[in-house]
């Protein structure tokens, strides 16, 4: 077995808040070593925002680990923006930090839409990616948002949780309606409303990943940027994110493994195994028997950690700078 190295948290190098237009100022906090093979960690969400908690998947001495909050997450400003927030913005943010650090390449690293951004990403920029590891990939399309907000999909799976997201009525609510609902509760100018309807949407997430979390009736602002943000790209079928990820999957050139947990309730591993049978591509598909959506699930956890650790050697093999 394959020693994966100290799993202390690495070292704090240094914050910035780098301007990219349209008044975005994103936040990126630097870990590790700044010797070491530079690597962005791109959060889920989208809005997610990124914690220092998963640092824990890094070997301090390896990596030059860049934790970015993606626009409107975190402590990216102004938080919860959604007029600026798109998939292209997203895509463009990421390439104006490696332009900004000087970076000629880099590995990436993320989950869930996370791993969406990367996969589209190195798709676009092939030759900036050395390598990536990414887990639980967000298939943004109609079956993959039906799948999740739907009254068909991962409702089946957890009935009386999906009631309460639908407002407990009593006959399907179809997923447009629905979407609707929530965009009118989240933009209400009644705070009780707000945070009763960001709430619910989160709730109906973290059931879903199997998080044992009890959200509170006043919700930090940094968790209603993410039900809003959610929403926004939900509502805007992510932005066309489906058609440019099988336009650019074939391009991707960098040593690309992703890892599917097979009880995965948010992202289930049908929809993936579907999207990468009808596609060319050089990935390697690693699936975790007993794993779920979220890094708390400790199967995951492993073998997202060990993944990094092979990406590692397998640069370090080959000296690529």
């Amino acid at each position: 077995m394959i020693d994966s190295g100290p799993q202390s948290c690495p070292p704090f190098i240094r914050r910035d808040w780098f301007s990219v237009g349209n008044g975005q100022k994103l936040h990126l906090a630097q870990y590790g070593n700044p010797q070491g093979i530079p690597l962005l960690y791109l959060h889920g969400g989208p809005g997610a925002g990124c914690d220092i908690s998963e640092l824990a998947i890094f070997n301090a001495e390896q990596y030059w680990i860049l934790l970015l909050d993606q626009r409107g997450a975190g402590q990216s400003l102004p938080l919860g923006d959604l007029t600026h927030n798109h998939l292209n913005g997203l895509i463009c943010d990421i390439e104006a930090i490696r332009l900004n650090l000087g970076i000629e390449r880099w590995c990436l690293v993320g989950g869930s839409f996370g791993a969406t951004l990367g996969l589209i990403y190195s798709g676009l920029f092939p030759e900036r990616v050395i390598a990536q590891v990414l887990w639980a990939l967000f298939i943004p399309s109609k079956a993959g948002i039906d799948w999740l907000y739907g009254y068909d999909g991962a409702a089946r799976l957890q009935p009386a949780a999906y009631r309460l997201f639908s407002g407990n009525s009593s006959m399907p609510v179809p997923l447009t309606e629905l979407l609707d609902d929530y965009q009118q509760g989240l933009s209400s100018v009644d705070t009780v409303q707000r945070h009763y309807y960001a709430r619910s949407w989160i709730q109906w997430e973290l059931k879903l990943a199997g998080a044992r979390l009890v959200l509170p009736r006043q919700l930090p602002e940094t968790v209603l940027a993410l039900a809003d943000i959610e929403l926004h790209f939900a509502r805007h079928n992510y932005f066309n994110a489906m058609s440019v990820l099988q336009r650019v999957t074939p391009r991707v050139k960098a040593r690309s493994v992703l890892l599917q947990g097979m009880q995965d309730a948010i992202c289930p591993a049908a929809l993936l195994q579907h999207f990468l049978a009808e596609q060319e591509h050089a990935i390697t598909l690693i699936t975790v028997n007993d794993g779920a959506h979220m890094l708390n699930s400790e199967s995951l956890f492993l073998a997202v950690t060990a993944e990094i650790h092979a990406m590692w050697i397998w640069i370090h093999q080959r000296e690529i700078p």
